[in-house]
């Protein structure tokens, strides 16, 4: 086989092929480089659903991006449940206390930052859980969930 470099086929097959190999020679590499290969959810995303008090899936506007980025998977850790808790304008609510369980909220409960993101990571296993969203001036919310992905779930807090 030989290339007729003259036949503007032959150019316009190096013009997109070049291209797309670079691509996928960068996708690639950033996979291989980086630690963690679990997509995690992204509870910053442009259009964010969250669910209101009443039950109601309701779109809110997203919050500030972290100055630093969410920590990755610990080792032990299977599943990561994350997400945005706001009130109801749609503000970020800071501190909010995430229980696990029925003792309620303790000092080591993790808790939203002050963009209202927070997460909390789960083992592999067949176990539900109860997650009490508190804060004090805010109606609790109530969560049963047994995970099996990473997920996102954005919440509205009443008061």
């Amino acid at each position: 086989m030989r290339i007729d470099w003259r036949d503007r086929g032959t150019w316009a097959a190096l013009a997109l092929g070049v291209p797309i190999l670079v691509a996928c020679a960068v996708l690639a590499w950033g996979y291989t480089v980086t630690q963690n290969h679990t997509a995690l959810p992204d509870p910053l995303a442009a259009s964010l659903l969250a669910i209101a008090p009443d039950g109601k899936i309701v779109p809110i506007p997203p919050t500030q991006r972290p100055a630093t980025p969410t920590p990755g998977l610990g080792p032990g850790t299977a599943f990561r449940l994350e997400g945005v808790v706001v009130d109801l304008l749609g503000a970020p609510i800071p501190d909010v206390c995430i229980a696990i369980g029925p003792n309620g909220c303790q000092d080591h409960s993790p808790r939203t930052d002050q963009r209202g993101v927070y997460f909390v990571d789960f083992p592999q296993a067949q176990v539900s859980y109860d997650l009490h969203f508190t804060k004090d001036g805010y109606q609790e919310v109530v969560k049963r969930l047994q995970p099996t992905q990473n997920q996102v779930l954005n919440l509205i807090l009443g008061q």
